[in-house]
């Protein structure tokens, strides 16, 4: 009895690679296509524009199909402001691996109208029971902006935030 050797046909081997990275960079085209048309607000200040955290939350569900989190919220007070950051864990849909990145903020301690934004003897009762959510949500926010325009990534860049002209599109041997 003779012995065979199974081969694995090198075009098929090519074709799953290529498949594999044909869906990445679909998944990758779709988080960038375009900015946001809905959820879009604007800043309290009038400024600038913000995604409101449901709309970023329910983006990420849609997206990452609920496989993701927030871990390592860390958070210290400054002066009159309070400065955090969070991890934003994603598991990648198409293949399987999770990815982090960093959110950073920073809320203002509220004070009584009119009094020092330093004295903390003028902080407004409830100044953190508000503050302390927000401060949580706009890191979340912040660390989704780095997955794409899909997130916000260009709301507030104009223009020169398309210039961008991408060369993964080409063959990549």
């Amino acid at each position: 009895m003779e012995k065979k050797v199974a081969q694995t046909n090198r075009n098929e081997v090519a074709q799953k690679s290529e498949d594999l990275r044909l869906r990445v960079q679909n998944f990758i085209n779709n988080l960038n296509k375009h900015d946001p048309k809905d959820g879009v607000d604007t800043t309290p200040d009038g400024r600038a524009k913000t995604l409101g955290i449901s709309h970023i939350e329910m983006t990420l569900d849609e997206y990452f199909l609920g496989l993701w989190e927030t871990e390592n919220f860390r958070w210290s007070v400054i002066s009159n402001e309070v400065v955090g950051s969070i991890d934003l864990v994603v598991t990648h849909p198409v293949t399987g691996h999770k990815y982090k990145r960093v959110g950073a903020a920073s809320i203002i301690i509220m004070v009584d109208k009119g009094e020092s934004a330093l004295d903390v003897s003028k902080k407004k009762a409830n100044a953190l029971d508000l503050g302390f959510p927000k401060l949580k949500a706009e890191c979340t926010k912040n660390a989704a902006q780095s997955l794409g325009k899909l997130f916000g990534r260009d709301l507030n860049r104009g223009a020169k935030s398309d210039i961008f002209n991408p060369k993964i599109k080409e063959t990549v041997n």
